[in-house]
C-alpha cells in the first residue's frame, strides 16, 4: 500500500495520542457527574492498542554476474590436515627440490587459449555477465585469441564493411575494446593472432594497430596465423585455405610481407609464433628474422590418437593419469625450449589440452583431467615454457566443450554470458595459489604416481605442490613424502615453516566433480612443522588428490 507524508505518523506516536485522549475521555466521565453531583460512574470501555509486528528485511537476491559459479569449491573449508605419517603405507618417496636457471618463473603464467570468434563475444564488459570474476579467481590469467578460427572463419573490420560468406563471426575496434576492458579489471596479458589464411596484410595490420590502442602495454604479442603447417590438406581439400605451393618457404615470405605491413602502421610491434607443433615450421619462423620476433610459440596436445594407432596416445584415464605423460612433455616441451633459446627468445605454449580429438571422450570433464592440468602446467615451467595457454571457448557446458575448464551455463543454442567452471578450472584456481617466484627442478623417487613440484617465491617463501595420480579406489592409502629443503636458493633461510594447506580431491578418477578447498591453517602434528636443511619434513599424500604446501620464511 502507498502512503503519502501524512500518513507516514510513527505507530508509537498514534498509541501516545490515543492513550492521552482515552485519560481526558475518563476524566471529564468522572469529573462531570461529581461537579453534577451525581455517583461514581461506570468504568470507561477502552480498545488495546493494535500491537506493532515487525518486519523482516528482504533477504536481497545474489546478482549472478558477480558470483564465482565453480562447484566442487569450499571457501571456507576449516582448518587442513594431512594423515598422520604412522598410519600412511607403503615405501617413502623422497623429493628435492633445486633452484635451476632452466626452469620458468611461477606467476602470470597460467590462462586461457580461445577461438578468434570469441573475440565477438558479448559477454566481454557486459554488467550480465560473471566472466570478471570468474576469470580474476585465476590470479593474473593469460589470454589468448586464436585458433582454427582465425584463419577461417574470422572477419576483421574498423570500417563496417559486410563480412564474407566464409565469416562466422565479425570483430571491430569496439570489440577488442570491451575485452581489453576485462583484461584491465582481471589484470591479465593478451596475445592475438591475426589472419593469415587469406593473404591480407593489410586487413591484418590494421587489427595490429587497433589492438595495441586497445591493450596497450596488456598486448604482449599478437601471432601471424595459426597452426600454418595445416593451411594445405592435399587429401582433404575443403580443409586447405591456401594452395599447393604452401610451404615453408611461402610461409616465410608471408611472415615477412605481414611484418613489414605491421611495421607501418604499429612500429616495434612484438611478434610471436608460428603456433604450431612442427619443428620445421619452428625453424620457418626462426629463418624469417623478424626483427620484432619476441618468442616462439608451439601448440602441442599429448593425448593425439583418435583412433587405433597409437594407443598409448589415445584419450584414457590410464593414458591421461600416466608418468609417461610427464615424461613425454619434459621431453617434446624441452626440444621447443632448446629451438627457442637457440633464437635468445622463450618458448610460449600457446595452445595445449590433453586431447585434440574431436568431441568428448572418457577423460572429458573427469576428475583425472583435472589431476592431469596441474601436473602438466608445472612440468611446462619445469622445462622452461614461460606461458602455457589450455584451449578452451565460452560455448555451452552441455552439448559442446568437452575439455574446456570453463563454459557457459546456457542451452547450446543460446549459452549466454554466464560461465562456469568445470574440475580443471579448479586445478587452474589451486595453481594460482602458487606465489610469484621460480619454479624448481624436481627429483622424486618412485614409479611417478607420486610426483612433487615447487616454487620458491620471490619473498622467500616455499610452496610445494604434490601430485597424486593414484586411482583413489584401489590405492592402499596415504602414501608417506620425505620432502628435503630445495637447493641453490641464494640466502636461503635457515628454515621453512609449514603455514597452510589445500586439497583437490574427488572419490574416483572419472568423477565429473572434483572438491578444492581455499588454503587454510593446519591443525594437528602438522601445524607449524619446520623444513630445514638438516632435516627432512615427512607429510603424506592421499590416492587422486593434488595437495598445495605452503610455507613461510622468517
Amino acid at each position: 500500500m502507498s502512503t503519502t507524508p501524512s500518513d507516514r505518523t510513527p505507530s508509537r506516536l498514534r498509541i501516545a495520542l490515543i492513550a492521552i485522549a482515552g485519560v481526558v475521555v475518563i476524566a471529564l466521565a468522572i469529573g462531570i457527574p461529581a461537579l453534577l453531583g451525581g455517583g461514581s460512574p461506570e468504568p470507561a470501555a477502552t480498545t488495546p492498542a493494535p500491537s506493532e509486528t515487525p518486519v523482516a528485511a528482504p533477504t536481497p537476491t545474489p546478482d549472478p554476474a558477480a558470483q564465482l559459479d565453480v562447484p566442487g569449491y569450499e571457501p571456507n573449508p576449516g582448518p587442513f590436515s594431512l594423515t598422520p605419517v604412522a598410519e600412511a603405507e607403503g615405501e617413502t618417496i623422497d623429493a628435492a627440490l633445486a633452484l635451476d636457471a632452466g626452469t620458468a618463473r611461477s606467476g602470470d603464467v597460467l590462462g586461457f587459449s580461445f577461438e578468434a570468434t570469441e573475440l565477438a563475444s558479448p559477454a566481454w564488459g557486459s554488467a550480465d555477465s560473471n566472466i570478471e570474476p570468474m576469470l580474476a579467481a585465476l590470479d593474473q590469467p593469460i589470454l589468448r585469441f586464436g585458433g582454427v578460427t582465425v584463419d577461417r572463419r574470422t572477419w576483421w573490420t574498423s570500417a563496417d564493411e559486410p563480412a564474407p560468406e566464409w565469416a562466422r563471426a565479425t570483430v571491430t575496434p569496439a570489440d577488442l575494446e570491451r575485452v581489453a576492458a576485462t583484461a584491465e579489471a582481471v589484470d591479465a596479458e593478451v596475445t592475438i593472432a591475426l589472419d593469415l589464411g587469406h593473404d591480407d596484410p593489410q586487413r591484418a595490420a590494421d587489427m595490429a594497430a587497433h589492438a595495441r590502442e586497445a591493450f596497450g602495454e596488456r598486448l604482449l604479442a599478437i601471432s601471424i596465423g595459426n597452426e600454418p603447417n595445416g593451411y594445405h590438406h592435399p587429401d582433404d581439400p575443403e580443409r586447405s585455405i591456401r594452395g599447393e605451393d604452401w610451404t615453408t618457404d611461402a610461409y616465410r615470405e608471408s611472415l615477412r610481407t605481414y611484418a613489414d605491413a605491421i611495421e607501418e602502421v604499429a612500429p616495434g610491434m612484438p611478434i610471436a609464433g608460428p603456433g604450431a607443433f612442427d619443428a620445421a615450421w619452428w625453424r620457418a619462423f626462426a629463418e624469417a628474422e623478424l626483427p620484432t620476433a619476441s618468442a616462439l610459440t608451439m601448440h602441442w596436445y599429448p593425448l593425439y590418437s583418435c583412433g587405433t594407432a597409437n594407443p598409448h596416445a589415445n584419450a584414457t584415464i590410464e593414458n591421461l593419469t600416466s608418468p609417461e605423460m610427464r615424461e613425454r612433455a619434459q621431453r617434446f616441451v624441452g626440444r621447443g625450449v632448446e629451438a627457442a633459446s637457440e633464437l635468445g627468445l622463450p618458448l610460449w605454449v600457446e595452445e595445449t589440452g590433453p586431447t585434440s580429438c574431436s568431441g568428448g571422450n572418457e577423460t572429458s570433464r573427469t576428475h583425472a583431467q583435472a589431476l592431469w592440468t596441474t601436473d602438466f602446467a608445472l612440468t611446462l615451467q619445469e622445462a622452461g615454457a614461460s606461458r602455457v595457454a589450455l584451449h578452451s571457448t565460452l560455448q555451452a557446458c552441455r552439448g559442446g566443450a568437452p575439455m574446456s575448464p570453463i563454459c557457459a551455463s546456457g542451452p547450446h543454442g543460446d549459452p549466454g554470458e554466464l560461465f562456469s567452471g568445470r574440475t580443471s578450472f579448479l586445478a587452474m584456481m589451486q595453481l594460482g595459489w602458487l606465489p610469484e617466484g621460480q619454479t624448481l627442478l624436481p627429483t622424486v623417487s618412485g614409479d611417478g604416481e607420486v610426483f612433487v613440484h615447487g616454487v620458491i617465491g620471490d619473498d622467500g617463501s616455499l610452496a610445494l605442490m604434490v601430485v597424486d595420480q593414484r586411482d583413489p579406489q584401489t590405492a592402499a592409502g596415504a602414501a608417506p613424502v620425505r620432502i628435503s629443503a630445495p637447493t641453490g636458493v641464494p640466502d636461503a633461510p635457515a628454515s621453512w615453516t609449514l603455514t597452510d594447506g589445500s586439497r583437490l580431491s574427488a572419490p574416483t578418477l572419472d568423477a565429473t566433480q572434483s572438491t578444492l578447498g581455499a588454503p587454510t591453517a593446519l591443525e594437528g602434528a602438522f601445524a607449524d612443522a619446520e623444513l630445514t636443511p638438516e632435516q627432512p619434513l615427512t607429510i603424506t599424500s592421499e590416492p587422486g588428490s593434488t595437495t598445495l604446501l605452503r610455507f613461510s620464511a622468517p
